[in-house]
């Protein structure tokens, strides 16, 4: 190889050194910024909890929030910032007395009819998320899931009402919900029953105003819906 060759071979290959130099150098910063946005887009546990605390969603007496971070650890709720821990404010302790950690949601599983009680249980659980506003008195319950019969019974603002309802092994008869959110048009209630879908054969029911529902969807992000 003369001179001049070994110049111009010198030459391409100090070129396509500093090409793959500047093109690992550029990798690498594409990483680092792409780990510094992920670092700026998480909301840690603790925010998650605090923006709840400030909407109203006050633990009750009996828990904690050790109760809350029930997941294994706070990259749980990190994964999905604020739909879990709304989830999680809808469920009670995993112990007796089995309270409720909020007053503000209720975590439901549509597989929740087993036995008599099942409809009563559900529309304490409603009454306790309006604050009063409504109340189910003298309630009853039948539930025979083998001779495919149900039916709730109560008195309400002076009205009586026993609705049947449809079995379908322990899936619930979701038109009781709906039959619930007639009685608060009925009665003019301020707050209203909201709907989160989770995804799966549950769902998280609220109630709320209109005003108060606004500023948890603002601060939160979550697609929470009136219940109709």
């Amino acid at each position: 190889m003369n001179t001049i060759q070994k110049i111009i071979t010198l030459g391409l290959l100090t070129v396509i050194l500093n090409l793959l130099g500047c093109g690992e150098e550029k990798t690498t910063n594409q990483n680092q910024n792409s780990t510094n946005i992920d670092s700026m887009n998480i909301v840690s546990f603790e925010e998650q909890f605090e923006t709840f605390n400030k909407l109203g969603f006050k633990l009750n007496t009996g828990t904690n929030i050790s109760d809350v971070d029930r997941w294994g650890g706070h990259s749980e709720f990190e994964k999905e910032p604020y739909s879990l821990m709304y989830v999680t404010l809808g469920q009670s302790i995993e112990k007796e007395p089995w309270t409720p950690l909020t007053n503000k949601c209720l975590h439901f599983d549509t597989e929740a009819i087993e036995d008599h009680g099942s409809y009563i249980a559900i529309l304490q659980n409603l009454e306790r998320l309006s604050k009063g506003e409504l109340k189910f008195e003298n309630l009853k319950d039948y539930v025979d899931i083998e001779s495919k019969k149900a039916w709730v019974s109560f008195t309400i603002n002076g009205f009586k009402y026993k609705w049947d309802m449809k079995v379908d092994d322990d899936w619930v008869d979701t038109d009781l919900f709906l039959k619930v959110v007639e009685l608060t048009n009925k009665f003019g209630t301020k707050g209203k029953f909201t709907y989160y879908n989770t995804g799966g054969q549950d769902a998280v029911i609220g109630y709320e105003t209109p005003e108060t529902l606004e500023k948890i969807v603002n601060a939160t992000k979550l697609k929470i819906e009136w219940l109709n």
